[in-house]
């Protein structure tokens, strides 16, 4: 009996689990959310951006951003798009439950007394990615000048990439 209540509560653990998880790239739910954003500037500009998760690898973040600038031209009817600019930044999350020491003294009538506390822990620094780009759509771009992508190319060859991070 009790061998089967753990063999349920680890099969609803894992069910949790993966229902949390989710495919990786998709729409961000909310502002600083995980996944992608795009928003139009001009005509013919527009910022997109990719947010990983925790464990995401920056590689991975600036693929999955130039995978959706790719999907977005296609979608708007241009073969090509430039990248303008592109940053890419480090969201640092930080515990602070490590160890720490106090010292310390009071007095009040009739008392008084000294204190020296010691406390540990383990904290930990969780690292995420977010890459940030400004593209460029439109007919009138050189197809061989610097940092001008072949949408349809791009999106085939990131393709595999994105469907294996799906799963």
């Amino acid at each position: 009996m009790i061998k089967m209540r753990m063999a349920l509560a680890a099969a609803l653990c894992m069910g949790i689990a993966a229902c949390a998880s989710g495919p990786i790239y998709r729409p961000a739910q909310a502002p600083g959310g995980y996944g992608y954003r795009d928003t139009l500037l001009t005509s013919d500009q527009y910022r997109v951006s990719f947010s990983g998760d925790y464990g995401t690898a920056r590689e991975t973040v600036e693929n999955f951003a130039l995978f959706r600038a790719a999907d977005l031209a296609l979608s708007r009817g241009a073969d090509y798009f430039r990248v303008a600019s592109r940053e890419t930044s480090p969201i640092v999350n930080q515990s602070h439950f490590g160890p720490t020491a106090s010292v310390g003294y009071g007095f009040g009538f009739p008392y008084w007394g000294t204190d020296i506390g010691y406390g540990g822990g383990r904290g930990y620094v969780e690292t995420r990615y977010e890459t940030v780009l400004q593209i460029q759509l439109g007919p009138d771009l050189p197809k061989d000048a610097p940092n001008v992508y072949n949408a349809l190319q791009v999106k085939q060859n990131l393709a595999p990439m994105v469907a294996a991070a799906q799963r």
